[in-house]
């Protein structure tokens, strides 16, 4: 595989990307990390049917495959690292690849800061022809991770609290050391609940966004939107629950179960919400043995200005749809 750039001595880059039933553009996405610096590539396969198996198994070039035989969700990235050979991973969707120049940018910020755990990279959505559609617009990875920040973002990057998980370099050894991703989650908030985990340990996580990543945004099903946000009103339950001391984490769920409420009555979808609110009570026992709160310190840093970016998207919308109507 061919480098874009230099990278800095004594390190090297797995690719882990997680798919399912997305041959066409993962291939796409193969064929663009042929073109960058990547030792190697870990495609793990949550249970395809469209030949995308056959398609990895096809390819060589350093590209492995992984299949659980089932969905595993998030957990497929912890199978992929456990069994990484690189230093650093880039994490991957099937339907995101880095610009020429991104993977160096983001080697680049592990070499500055040796407690640095990980690298997020500037994420834009494209169209079908690989045009830019949206970028920095209110809600997006870039406005969240911002954060209200105005002038230019040095070369370390920016700190911060999120990580867009599917376009990001994680130090393998960092990753291992935190548990990993936690895997009841499926997806979403586990990006959130790993970066306070590792500022928890003494990590570093920031916004790099001189790394670019394109993400080719699908066109999705309604369903699928409802799933994310039902997954998410659960997750942020057990997200509080498991980390923060029982005041805050009361007073934590309490605000987001209610910033939830308005955003799933705003999507018209309300029953998604109690939907979420009883699966997180009915599987409590998955999550019960896994509660560790962590140092109230720790938590600030984690935390930053979570909580009033969240008012201000929401002021925002309540904006967008008085303009509508």
């Amino acid at each position: 595989m061919r480098g874009d750039a230099p990278e800095p001595a004594g390190t090297s880059v797995t690719a882990i990307l997680l798919t399912r039933n997305r041959k066409g553009v993962l291939e796409y996405v193969l064929d663009r990390l042929m073109e960058q610096h990547v030792d190697e590539v870990i495609v793990v396969d949550n249970g395809s049917d469209d030949g995308t198996g056959e398609m990895v198994r096809g390819r060589g070039d350093g590209v492995r495959l992984i299949e659980p035989g089932r969905n595993t969700g998030i957990e497929g990235r912890n199978l992929a690292a456990r069994e990484a050979a690189g230093d650093l991973l880039l994490m991957l969707d099937d339907d995101a690849y880095p610009q020429p120049g991104a993977i160096h940018r983001l080697l680049e910020a592990f070499r500055l800061d040796p407690r640095l755990a990980v690298a997020g990279g500037l994420v834009r959505d494209v169209d079908e022809d690989h045009q830019v559609v949206l970028v920095d617009e209110v809600g997006t990875f870039d406005w969240f991770i911002r954060a209200g920040h105005e002038g230019e973002i040095p070369e370390e990057g920016l700190r911060t609290w999120l990580f867009p998980e599917g376009a990001s370099m994680v130090r393998r050894d960092a990753f291992l050391e935190a548990g990993g991703f936690f895997e009841p989650f499926f997806f979403t908030v586990s990006e959130i609940d790993l970066a306070a985990r590792l500022i928890a340990a003494g990590w570093e996580i920031r916004y790099v966004p001189g790394a670019v990543f394109n993400h080719m945004k699908p066109q999705g099903h309604a369903s699928d939107a409802r799933w994310a946000l039902q997954y998410r009103v659960r997750n942020q339950i057990w997200h509080f629950w498991m980390r923060y001391p029982p005041s805050v984490a009361a007073r934590r769920i309490s605000g987001y179960l209610l910033f939830d409420l308005v955003e799933c009555t705003y999507r018209r979808v309300p029953g998604v919400w109690l939907r979420g609110v009883l699966e997180a009570w009915r599987r409590r026992d998955e999550v019960r043995s896994a509660r560790h709160p962590l140092p109230r310190r720790a938590l600030r840093r984690a935390e930053m200005n979570r909580g009033r970016l969240h008012l201000r998207l929401l002021r925002a919308q309540l904006r967008r749809k008085l303009a509508r109507d």
